[in-house]
Formats: C-alpha cells, structure tokens, sequence
C-alpha cells in the first residue's frame, strides 16, 4: 500500500467503526421500543434482551454497514479536502482516481460481509427472533393471570384465580380456578377446579390443566354436569404471538431453500402479489451487498465537495440513504405490480452507481480543487 493509501484508509476507518456502532444501537434501541408491549413486559428477562438484540443485530447490519461506509467516506475523505491535502496531491500529480482505491477495497470487503449475512444471518437471526418473541409473548400471557381478578387476556375465556402458589420451579400453581368460556358456536361452559397450573405447549397454544374439578355445560334442554380428576383446556394463542410480534411474517427469515419452497407454493394458489414480493427478497439477497459499492463511487465525489463540513456529511450520508431506501420501496411496488423482480432488484443499486459515474465525471473534468 502507498502511504497515500494508509492515510485514506485510516481517515476511513475510525469514522466507518464508530458510526456502524452507533447506527447499529439506533436501529436496535428504536426496535426494541416498536415491541415494547412485548419486550418490556412482566415476564422478560436480561436475557431475553440479549438474546433479542442478538437476534435483530445481522438484520439491521445489512442495512448499518452500507449506511456507516457511506458515512465513513464522507467524514474521511471530506477532512482531507477541508485541510487541502488532496489539493496538494493534486498538485503533485496524484490523479483523482487514486483516491477511488481504498474505498472500493472497503467496499468489496464489506459487500461479502453484508452477502454472507443476507444469505445466512439475517434467516438464521429473525428465525431466533420469531423462537424469542413467540415465548415472551406466552409468558406474558401467563404472568397477566392476576389472583383475584376476573382476566380476560387469554383468547376466548375468562379466568379467575383465588390465589397462587409458587413452586420450587417458581412456577404458578393456582388454587380455586373458574374458567368461563361463552364465545364460540357451542353452548356457554363453566369449568371449576380446585388447583390449576398453565404451561406453554410447544407452538402456539397454552394449556391450562386443572385438578379435582367440575365441568358445567349450560344448554336449551338444561345444564350438564361433568366431574374430572384432571383435565386440560388447550388456549390457541396464535392470534395475540400475530399481532404482536411484528416479525411473524417477514420473508427475510426464510432461508434460500425455504424461500424457493414457498414462491412455488405461493404460485401454486394463484397469489402472484405475494409470489413477486418474495422474488424481490430472493434478489435482494444479491443485490444489497452491491450497495457498498455504489456507494463508495457515490461517495468520494460528494466527499470531495463538502469538503470537510461535518454537517454537510451527516445530511449527504443520510439524503443518499433516505433516497435508497426510497427507490428500495419503489421497486417493491413496481415487483409487485409485475414488472421483472431483478431489474426492480438492482434498481437501487443502478441509480446510485449512476449518480456516482456522473459526479466522478465531474471531479476527473474538475479535478479536486474546484467545486464540482
């Protein structure tokens, strides 16, 4: 490396280093504030927390490390303009596009970083998200069944409890339990026990076992009595882990055999709305590590013109992401609307190469001393 290229790389780094970090706690604090009715709740551990973050965290660096190069660039490149070291490498006879080499060295660096997480991280993390937030949400639902009170968090019924025990699992075990269950197309039933427990059955139900208990089922003909040692009452709770849990649905938690699996599924039954959405994630997939690369053509020219302001990076950083992202939602709604999931794909990505083409047409025709 020549020492024109340490000094870039340097002036590169740091910034890249701290302003992925920053991004990165931004997008997750702000995450985690969306499912504060899931994450901050009773039953949520310090635990649970690290394993969400750690679960969000190859999400959101698909998104930060693009955004943080971009940043890094400007914040670089943009001190040695302010400070006239590149007009003096100018002036030395260093060409312009010399200064393209260690960005887009970055660049590719960080665009098989980004594929690898696209391709394996980010299903694998939403996947261990989806594990995550479903069980937090069921134990909220456990530990909403307040002694005392009639409850009607649980779907479809009414829970009283007369108090509660803690085991040495610290478990709840409920003595003198009333459920009533009226909704539904059958006739209204009331069941009562003695003791009671709920506990989480794997996927989406709860199930409530009750001991030394009566069943009471009231009808047109009259009511009808059952008397139980033990019993269950299994609670589907897939509408409530639904509603809450935001990332329930998000195609980006299929992995690429899973989401061949299902564009093929999703054709099969005549839906081509949802079919294109998920071919977009497919080229996504190939197309955001490309955004690095974009990126840094994009980058050194404006770099160059802000010429060290810092507010001036800030504002170009986020003007040039606001406007990816913009195009991203657009090409979202042009797949959807029928048009080629891979052009719409690398639309994004075509646009801010080309910007990045015209404005280092610009510098070489300029050069770094004027304003381009």
């Amino acid at each position: 490396m020549t020492l024109l290229d340490r000094l870039v790389l340097r002036e590169i780094l740091v910034p890249l280093g701290v302003g992925l970090l920053a991004i990165l706690q931004l997008l997750v604090v702000l995450q985690l504030l969306q499912l504060n009715e899931v994450v901050f709740g009773s039953a949520v551990s310090l635990a649970d927390l690290a394993r969400v973050t750690a679960a969000l965290a190859p999400h959101f660096l698909v998104v930060a490390v693009p955004l943080a190069f971009m940043l890094g660039v400007q914040l670089g490149l943009g001190r040695l303009a302010a400070d006239n070291e590149l007009l003096a490498l100018s002036a030395a006879g260093r060409h312009p596009l010399q200064l393209y080499r260690v960005p887009v060295a970055i660049a590719l660096a960080l665009a098989v970083a980004v594929a690898a997480m696209a391709r394996w991280a980010e299903p694998w993390g939403l996947q261990l998200l989806n594990t995550v937030l479903n069980d937090v949400i069921k134990r909220n639902l456990e530990s909403g069944l307040l002694p005392g009170v009639f409850n009607e968090h649980l779907p479809r019924f009414m829970i009283y409890v007369g108090s509660e025990e803690k085991d040495a699992a610290r478990s709840a075990k409920w003595k003198g339990v009333l459920i009533e269950d009226d909704i539904g197309d059958g006739a209204p039933l009331l069941a009562l026990a003695e003791e009671g427990r709920i506990e989480d059955d794997k996927g989406d139900v709860l199930s409530l076992r009750l001991s030394r208990g009566e069943l009471h089922r009231f009808e047109t003909k009259g009511e009808t009595v059952a008397r139980f040692a033990d019993g269950t009452i299994r609670v589907g709770v897939q509408g409530d882990v639904r509603v809450r849990n935001k990332f329930a649905s998000n195609e980006s938690q299929l992995s690429a055999a899973q989401l061949r699996a299902r564009i093929a599924e999703v054709e099969r039954e005549g839906d081509t709305r949802y079919a294109s959405r998920l071919r977009l994630e497919a080229v996504r997939r190939w197309a955001v590590p490309l955004a690095c690369l974009a990126f840094a053509f994009l980058g050194v020219p404006l770099a160059v013109v802000a010429r060290g302001s810092r507010g001036s990076a800030y504002l170009i950083t986020m003007g040039a992401f606001v406007g990816f992202y913009a195009l991203s939602r657009l090409a979202l709604a042009l797949a959807e609307a029928g048009f080629n999931a891979w052009a719409m794909g690398f639309l994004p990505d075509a646009v801010v190469g080309g910007l990045g083409f015209f404005y280092t047409r610009q510098l070489l025709r300029n050069g770094v001393g004027k304003a381009t």
